[in-house]
């Protein structure tokens, strides 16, 4: 649990870095682009200690495309979310990956899905739409947010049977390298300079990023996935006091009751299914 907890708060600290870099200016793609050669440099002591070959060798290559195809949607539209909408309430309807996870760990790890499982998913549902319309607007942030979700629950369903063969590094080494292969092109057409500040803030962003995932795997390993699921509405609130205190965003009654339905939900299903 303190593992998971660790990467719900480096995971507020990734898009608050990640949200700068791109209001400095820094297009879109660069930031994932940047993100992957970071990484890379970050592990390139481990690859090269254990051997290029040993580092990346797997006999599971298609779930760590899985995994990989999976991370790059989500950190889109993590992107794409942070920038469209409030810190806090983008970072709230994406927290609603555990109520996601549990029905898509119920279909790829083959638990039972029960009538009270559904309902009190619905009821999370619903506190994420209270969050998405606290003032009758709907933003195309709300569903790059809610799709991030959806693509991250994945990311963690992939992140719990790679963990029973693979070690975290090297779950991270192959989603870097496949991340630099795909964004590379693309950053190619949109290449500028970016400036000391958002240099950093990348780097930053990416160190705390490191952290999380590695984190997150070790916790995978020793815990179920269900029951790591609601720390990381930790990031919620974090979240939030860095849109008041850098953003000057006030957060509204709409992501606290959003918030708790999604919460107690995400406990009763916990509960259900211990």
């Amino acid at each position: 649990m303190g593992l998971m907890l660790l990467a719900a708060l480096c995971g507020a600290g990734v898009n608050a870095c990640y949200r700068a870099a791109l209001r400095d200016g820094l297009p879109v793609p660069l930031v994932p682009f940047a993100r992957g050669a970071i990484t890379l440099a970050v592990l390139t002591p481990w690859i090269l200690r254990s051997g290029p070959v040993a580092a990346l060798a797997t006999r599971r290559p298609l779930l760590h495309l899985a995994r990989g195809g999976a991370g790059i949607a989500t950190f889109l539209l993590q992107l794409l979310a942070i920038l469209w909408l409030p810190l806090a309430d983008a970072v709230a309807m994406m927290s609603a990956r555990p109520l996601w996870v549990l029905p898509l760990a119920a279909l790829l790890l083959h638990e039972r899905v029960r009538r009270d499982r559904a309902l009190a998913a619905g009821i999370g549902f619903i506190g994420v739409l209270i969050i998405a319309q606290p003032g009758g607007e709907l933003s195309l942030g709300t569903p790059a947010a809610m799709a991030a979700g959806l693509c991250s629950g994945l990311v963690l369903i992939t992140f719990k049977k790679l963990s029973t063969t693979e070690p975290p590094a090297r779950v991270i080494a192959w989603y870097a390298a496949l991340s630099v292969l795909f964004w590379g092109p693309v950053s190619a057409f949109v290449w500028q300079m970016p400036s000391l500040f958002a240099l950093a803030m990348l780097v930053g962003g990416t160190i705390f990023a490191l952290v999380s995932d590695l984190c997150a795997s070790a916790a995978a390993r020793r815990a179920e996935v269900g029951l790591l699921a609601p720390v990381e509405y930790a990031q919620i609130p974090a979240s939030a006091m860095v849109g008041w205190a850098v953003y000057a965003e006030q957060p509204g009654w709409g992501l606290l009751l959003g918030t708790l339905a999604m919460l107690a939900a995400t406990l009763y299903l916990v509960r259900r299914a211990r």
